[in-house]
């Protein structure tokens, strides 16, 4: 039945179409229109086939007493049930805070198997709602390759007791570059790249290549992964001016 109701409107839209094809046919073709930065930058991001374990732990209040006001959460830019992939030592991280921070603020990097971070700073503490940036080269902090590292940002709410700290993390690992496709992104358009990482599975370098571009494309690609990966209150946030080394 279905079967052919659907051949009778091919027929239909078919004889439709055939005096406004003929009409064309006398007229020189017309290139079609250049799409808009937003057509361009719509990455859909792959996982990789054999991601690694791990993932993404949002941070939100812990412990048992009620703070008098509202203490705002933490999310990290990142995959949600898998590792996060980058070729670079010196990855930019991005989080996303609900509200100003008045607290102390904490990045910290881990190895499994090895008891100290190798890397415990302060950052500067986010004085509005929105997603802020991390440059790792700001803080002397190079990643090897095929280690998967854990990544937190931690709103110390008391030095005295940490189980009440405010944690997120997520997980993260570096591979090694493809030269092929280093030379396919460098000759890309800015707002195609974002496409280009997340295509080939490389989280955080999409994600950096995104915000790089969202002047562009009016943050079309970085909204665009954050939904991608279940971050839907997030996306559509304010972007803030990338934080810097801060304090050690």
């Amino acid at each position: 039945m279905r079967k052919g109701w659907a051949t009778a409107t091919l027929v239909t839209v078919s004889l439709g179409l055939a005096p406004a094809l003929s009409a064309a046919q006398q007229q020189p073709p017309q290139r079609a229109p250049a799409p808009s930065p937003q057509q361009e930058a719509a990455p859909a991001y792959k996982p990789p086939l054999r991601g690694a374990p791990g993932g993404r732990v949002g941070g939100a209040t812990r412990g048992t007493v009620k703070p008098v006001t509202a203490l705002p959460t933490v999310d990290l830019i990142a995959p949600d049930a898998h590792t996060g992939l980058t070729t670079s030592a010196t990855p930019i991280l991005y989080f996303y805070v609900s509200g100003r921070v008045s607290y102390p603020t904490r990045l910290t990097i881990s190895v499994p198997m090895q008891p100290a971070p190798i890397i415990e700073a302060n950052i500067p503490s986010p004085q509005a709602a929105g997603i802020y940036a991390i440059r790792l080269g700001d803080y002397r902090v190079r990643l090897g390759p095929g280690v998967v590292y854990t990544w937190s940002v931690s709103i110390i709410l008391n030095p005295s007791a940490p189980s009440r700290d405010i944690v997120a993390s997520a997980s993260l690992l570096r591979v090694p570059s493809d030269p092929g496709l280093d030379a396919t992104t460098r000759a890309a358009p800015l707002v195609r790249r974002a496409a280009l990482f997340a295509e080939a599975g490389l989280w955080y370098d999409a994600v950096a290549a995104a915000n790089e571009a969202a002047a562009l494309d009016r943050h079309a690609a970085l909204d665009a992964l954050i939904n991608e990966v279940g971050l839907v209150a997030v996306a559509g946030s304010g972007r803030q001016t990338a934080p810097g080394a801060g304090s050690r």
